[in-house]
């Protein structure tokens, strides 16, 4: 730990906590696949759906791209709410259906409505849930269930759980696909972590400490895009401080009014995108950016680098990124006096009136 207060440890160990989370996960996944495979239907026009609330629509987000990139099966990711508020125009009705309910503590009520929904309206679709509570709700509302409770935290927000169902949903897609490169390199991703998780928590300490800067955007592509809305999320989350998140080649139309000297830029890049991040780079800098890349490549004119998983393809990299900006947001809450352990009018769970 670089000199930070253990009152706020639930957080900080959650975070750094993530490559005995990461190995146990795979270790976990891999001994459910038997039972798993069969719920999923192989036809040439499955679709696959992910759906979740919050971070774990982000989970959602990254996993359909991971999903579709490795598999290239349909895949989208939706909010629960959609799923039983607007079906019609989320979850196929011509087509069978894999969904994928994502939820941390298994209880949320949007992903119950959602299940329920499902399991009583479309006969197209097998519902799987993913938890990292054993035994919940939800366990019992979805035909099966991947449970990873050794990921289960007490922090309110979402740290070792979102990489950890990340992981394991990559891992499956993998396993479909008959994809052994893929499932060796997620299987490694605890060894690369353990690696550089010291060098990704003095960066985002460093970062995270500059209160010359104030205002913060995220960007990603693909993949990267679930994980920017993550670190955006947990950045607003523990601080209140004002951020966004965008694909970075969109970026330039019309969000890159909003930057000036202040703003901080954090950009996540792999490797499809290489080819465009050096004009982008310019074009931020120019109009005052400072400039922090995680990537598996160098990025001249950034202020910070993160090299990133340069052994990796882009899919298995994901993960990877995530502890650095999840440190980011840890250190930056507590430079500002606050505690990372309780955001404001957060809770553990959000559960709905029904």
């Amino acid at each position: 730990m670089l000199e930070t207060s253990t009152a706020h440890s639930h957080t900080y160990n959650e975070i750094t906590n993530q490559p005995v989370s990461w190995k146990t996960t795979v270790d976990a996944i891999s001994s459910q696949w038997a039972e798993l495979q069969p719920q999923l239907t192989i036809t040439p026009d499955t679709h696959y759906v992910f759906v979740g609330c919050g971070t774990s629509l982000y989970i959602a987000q990254s996993a359909a791209q991971c999903f579709q990139e490795i598999t290239g099966y349909t895949s989208s990711a939706v909010p629960g709410s959609e799923v039983f508020l607007s079906a019609k125009s989320t979850v196929p009705s011509r087509y069978p259906v894999i969904a994928f309910i994502i939820s941390r503590s298994g209880t949320t009520t949007e992903a119950l409505l959602a299940a329920d929904y499902l399991a009583a309206n479309r006969s197209n679709v097998t519902t799987i849930g993913i938890t990292c509570n054993s035994d919940t709700e939800l366990t019992k509302r979805t035909r099966f269930s991947i449970q990873l409770p050794h990921a289960h935290e007490e922090s309110v927000v979402m740290t070792q759980s979102f990489t950890s169902m990340l992981i394991a949903l990559q891992y499956v897609a993998a396993s479909l696909a008959g994809d052994q490169m893929v499932i060796d390199q997620i299987s490694s991703l605890s060894t690369y972590l353990q690696r550089d998780i010291r060098s990704f928590e003095s960066k985002a300490q460093e970062l995270g400490e500059n209160l010359n800067l104030d205002h913060f955007v995220y960007l990603g592509l693909g993949p990267n895009y679930g994980l920017a809305q993550e670190g955006n999320l947990k950045l607003k989350e523990m601080t209140q401080v004002h951020c966004e998140a965008y694909n970075p080649l969109e970026f330039r139309h019309g969000p890159i009014s909003t930057v000036r000297e202040g703003s901080a830029i954090i950009l996540l890049a792999g490797n499809r995108e290489r080819d465009y991040i050096p004009s982008l780079v310019t074009d931020l800098k120019e109009v005052g950016a400072f400039v922090a890349s995680c990537s598996p490549y160098p990025i001249d004119g950034s202020d910070m680098h993160l090299l990133v998983g340069k052994e990796l393809t882009d899919v298995p990299r994901c993960a990877l990124y995530m502890p650095f900006l999840q440190y980011l947001a840890y250190y930056r809450a507590v430079s500002l006096g606050l505690n990372p352990d309780q955001p404001r009018n957060l809770s553990q769970v959000v559960k709905l009136d029904e």
